[in-house]
């Protein structure tokens, strides 16, 4: 009888450590998806950290901010969905997309422009954009080596992937081409 206490005492144990252990292999994550920008208690805007990267700006040699932040009236289940680029000099900013989107997750709306150099537009004083903008060029700046290493990677990424057409890809499977 005693042998099976013992035994079932170590049993748990056992499981008990082995939980333990597992729960500290477990991945933690360092940071929320989304950032609050404003709670006024009529809404809140956050700004998606998993989407904020750098753009390199096609007409010029500048690095832009672009991101995507989502507004939620408080008395409402639906919300709106913005892609903004940001420009981190000159206090500028280009909306790209605007989303609504239902309680269900449905897309209701959506209205996108395209990338035009002439769209700009400065931010203006204690408005919601600039607020917008200093919560994004803030975490940018916390975050820039992290944000700059991706960028590189996701240039690299795109090079080797576009410099052959996809040619040499069918090569990479083949252990002789291997790296």
């Amino acid at each position: 009888m005693l042998k099976k206490i013992l035994l079932s005492l170590a049993t748990i144990f056992l499981l008990g450590l082995g939980i333990a252990y597992a729960a500290t292999q477990a991945p933690i994550s360092n940071a929320p998806r989304f950032i609050e920008i404003r709670n006024d208690g009529m809404s809140v805007d956050q700004f998606d950290t998993e989407t904020l990267q750098y753009e390199k700006d096609c007409y010029s040699d500048e690095l832009l901010l672009s991101v995507w932040i989502k507004t939620i009236d408080t008395n409402r289940s639906d919300y709106n969905l913005y892609h903004y680029l940001f420009r981190q000099k000159n206090r500028e900013f280009m909306l790209l997309d605007q989303i609504h989107v239902n309680s269900s997750g449905t897309i209701i709306r959506k209205v996108s422009t395209t990338y035009d150099p002439n769209s700009w537009t400065q931010i203006v004083p204690e408005t919601d954009p600039e607020k917008w903008y200093s919560s994004v060029l803030k975490y940018a700046q916390t975050n820039d080596k992290k944000l700059k290493k991706q960028y590189k990677n996701r240039k690299t990424d795109y090079n080797q992937k576009n410099t052959d057409d996809g040619f040499l890809e069918y090569f990479s499977g083949i252990p002789l081409f291997q790296k």
